[in-house]
């Protein structure tokens, strides 16, 4: 239509509004004649409306618009402000130019003309409101506007108009509740709800009648007579209003669900019998089973409301869908992401929960059910196309807030009802939970982004198993406190995603999920071997560290073999058992040999200390060899296909690490040095041990690399010699005149005499002389 005629209508209405108020203040005229003057506006506005509908009709609807705004504005200001004329006068009045709005819309088919007058009636006592009165004048004139709105709705299907009625109504109704509203208005404001709540449902039915035909037109799609935003922001607003009310009476939220429950499910029912309703059907039935849902938690907790929120705004995200109304979609998404913020803002306003099964528990369910109906309904239709810009993300983000909303109910109910000691035990539990719904839900119902989200389950795990590495050194951890049961159910959640979940996951997510399971299953036993062992002897005992060693190291010997790999769920991916894991458990039994001999002096009591036969020297041994195996099998060969040498020097170094420690344990146990750095440093005996090692050593080393001639190694030799050549100029030197430093000098002169004569430099065109 003409936007200039729509503004200045608009001011016009404005304008007047304010004479009126600016006459009742200055203007000595008698208030009656003052009233005249300004109805009689409004009938030539309308008479002019009139005459003009057929030459310009779009200009004659705006000025009758505008015509029956002044009318409601005149009625309404002389009957709450002057007394002119009584309540039943005014009312009947009010209703006569709400019949005759409703006539001349219907009458040319003109939608603006109703809006534009439904507009100006719901604005009137906003523009003249002083901030005092009775809300009963004010919502029974609003209930006369809403009588209007729906004798339009028996022959028109006019959503803007229903919108601007209930958006008028309910807006005005909730910021009178929060600002005015008493104890003593209970009774009255009880009833204006309930008239409300009923005057919209059959704005939103009547439409129904004229199913098959709009405008003289067929209908091809049936559904689009449904208005969404009716059909559950009614319920959702008029509960939020009756949550105000009844808040603070025992059980009164309990029994207001039910009652809604008991009028959607009356209503489905009703439905039923009519095909071409089928729709209002679903959505009425939706809405009853959703209110009855919410009479548990309500009766446990009165102020838990969010859950609602989420299941209604699932059901909006449906039903935009069904419609492809873009609207009544992000309202859905906006209304789930609301119920968040109410859930938060509800459990920091109550009571720390004294029991599992309570009103916050519940509304966190429905919190996260609601989170993936919506995302499960973009996920269904958003590949058909008609999604918004950016829409196809509402599915994992959706998912996310569910997750999100998950993990803040567990949370918040262990931290409030377990012990500190059991609660990463029941965190673990309530992930696996989380996880086997998921796969199940994923599997069911072919849902891929739903199953993406499992690939967080084993990397929690390891995180989880990090956490009790570090905060539960007790026998037999993680096993205790809880976990003997909370691991196990986490592990059965990982195997049954890799059975059900697993094949819709990328090949990458794939393989990340089975090699992290695997490490999660070595961290357990490591840690279990751990918490046995830790009483076996002190902080410097074999026995603690050997308990780590144990599964991690039989697992690295078993992963690679070619029967084990047959076996599920080996055989879904192997690689990620054989290459990746095995891998990273290579580095890692490379590293506790590396720990191992830095912090353990050897003792095995009850057993006596023998070089290279005690239990930790085995256990290094057993670690080295596990190690070196992988890393010449075919998996390790080509993961350091690019850098082949660390096959060979990772172990090297730590097996050259461990003959200083095997000396080093040595002189502690046999010449009673003590096992920290300082003593090492000041005893002679240590040092001119450690010289002649690492002679002897670049000794052999550069032997060995002569004989196969390898210049890279016997550089390594020669590098080595170098610092003992050093160490016997800075160190060694100072106390000369001692026998151990005497043999150290002399004991590493004749082993650089032996290795100039049976180890010389390689030649450059040797067979490997450039590896």
């Amino acid at each position: 239509g003409n936007t200039v005629v729509k503004a200045g209508i608009g001011i016009l209405f404005i304008g007047l509004a304010f004479l009126a108020k600016y006459a009742s203040e200055h203007v000595q005229l008698p208030i009656e004649f003052r009233l005249a003057a300004i109805a009689a506006t409004a009938l030539v506005l309308l008479v002019l409306g009139w005459r003009l509908r057929q030459k310009r009709s779009a200009y004659a609807q705006i000025l009758q618009g505008g015509a029956i705004a002044v009318l409601y504005l005149t009625l309404f200001t002389a009957f709450r402000f002057y007394g002119v004329i009584g309540a039943g006068q005014a009312f009947a009045l009010m209703a006569v130019v709400a019949a005759l709005a409703a006539a001349l819309a219907v009458l040319q088919n003109a939608a603006a003309l109703a809006v534009v007058g439904s507009l100006g009636g719901f604005a009137t006592p906003l523009l003249l409101s002083s901030g005092t009165g009775s809300h009963v004048g004010l919502f029974s004139y609003y209930l006369v506007l809403d009588l209007g709105i729906a004798a339009v709705a028996w022959f028109r299907n006019w959503r803007l108009l229903n919108l601007i009625g209930f958006g008028f109504t309910f807006g005005v109704g909730s910021v009178w509740g929060l600002m005015s509203y008493r104890s003593e208005f209970y009774p009255s404001a009880q009833a204006f709800l309930i008239v409300f709540f009923l005057v919209f449902m059959a704005v939103l039915l009547l439409p129904a009648r004229r199913l098959g035909v709009e405008d003289g037109k067929p209908l091809h799609i049936s559904e689009r007579w449904v208005n969404g935003s009716l059909l559950f922001g009614l319920p959702t607003i008029a509960f939020g209003l009756q949550y105000g009310l009844v808040n603070d009476t025992q059980w009164g939220l309990a029994i207001s669900a039910l009652v809604m429950a008991a009028f959607y499910v009356l209503l489905a029912s009703a439905l039923r019998s009519r095909p071409q309703l089928a729709l209002a059907f679903e959505g009425c039935l939706a809405v009853g089973t959703i209110f009855l849902t919410l009479v548990i938690p309500f009766a446990l907790d009165a102020r838990s409301t969010a859950g609602a929120w989420a299941l209604e705004g699932a059901g909006l995200v449906w039903l935009g869908w069904r419609q492809q109304r873009r609207l009544a979609r992000a309202l859905g998404y906006a209304l789930v992401l609301i119920a968040g913020g109410l859930l938060v803002h509800a459990i920091d306003h109550r009571p720390v929960p004294t029991t599992l099964i309570n009103g916050t528990l519940l509304a966190g369910l429905m919190l996260v059910a609601g989170a993936l109906i919506a995302a499960f309904v973009v996920q269904r239709h958003a590949a058909r196309g008609g999604a918004m810009p950016g829409e196809q993300m509402a599915e994992p983000l959706l998912i996310a807030w569910a997750l999100l909303g998950a993990t803040a109910i567990a949370q918040l109910h262990t931290r409030a009802l377990v012990a500190p000691e059991m609660r990463l035990a029941v965190l673990i539990g309530c992930a696996s939970a989380v996880a086997l719904v998921f796969t199940l839900l994923s599997a069911r119902l072919a849902w891929r982004k739903l199953a993406l989200s499992l690939l967080g389950f084993a990397p929690l795990l390891l995180l989880a198993t990090a956490f009790s590495a570090v905060f539960q050194a007790q026998a037999f951890a993680p096993f205790t406190r809880g976990g003997w049961w909370a691991w196990p159910l986490a592990l059965a959640a990982h195997l049954v995603s890799l059975r059900w979940a697993a094949p819709l996951w990328p090949q990458r997510g794939q393989h990340l999920a089975h090699a992290l399971g695997a490490l999660v299953l070595a961290t357990l036993g490591a840690l279990a071997g751990r918490g046995l062992m830790r009483e076996g002897g002190d902080s410097g005992s074999a026995w603690p560290w050997l308990g780590w060693l144990a599964v991690p190291a039989l697992m690295l010997l078993a992963l690679p073999r070619g029967r084990l790999l047959k076996l599920w769920p080996l055989r879904d991916c192997p690689d990620a058992y054989r290459s990746s894991a095995a891998a990273v458990l290579s580095i890692v039994m490379l590293l506790w040999t590396v720990l191992a001999n830095i912090d353990s002096n050897g003792s095995a009591s009850p057993l006596p200390y023998l070089p290279l036969l005690n239990p930790l020297d085995l256990g290094v041994a057993l670690a080295l060899f596990a190690a070196w195996r992988w890393f010449q099998s075919e998996p390790g060969r080509a993961m350091l296909v690019t850098t082949p040498r660390l096959a060979a020097v990772l172990p090297g170094v730590c097996g050259f690490i461990w003959l200083n420690a095997m000396l080093v344990r040595g002189f502690h146990h046999f010449a009673d040095v003590p096992f920290h750095v300082e003593a090492w440093a000041s005893s002679l005996a240590v040092q001119t041990g450690l010289t002649l090692l690492w002679s002897t050593t670049a000794l052999v080393l550069m032997w060995w690399s002569a004989r196969r001639e390898w210049r890279t190694p016997w550089m390594v030799g020669a590098a080595l010699l170098g610092i003992v050549v050093v160490k016997l100029l800075v160190v060694d030197l100072s106390a000369s005149g001692t026998v151990t430093r005497i043999v150290s000098f002399i004991g590493a002169g004749v082993l650089m005499l032996v290795i100039g004569y049976v180890a010389p430099l390689p030649g450059k065109e040797g067979r490997h002389a450039a590896s």
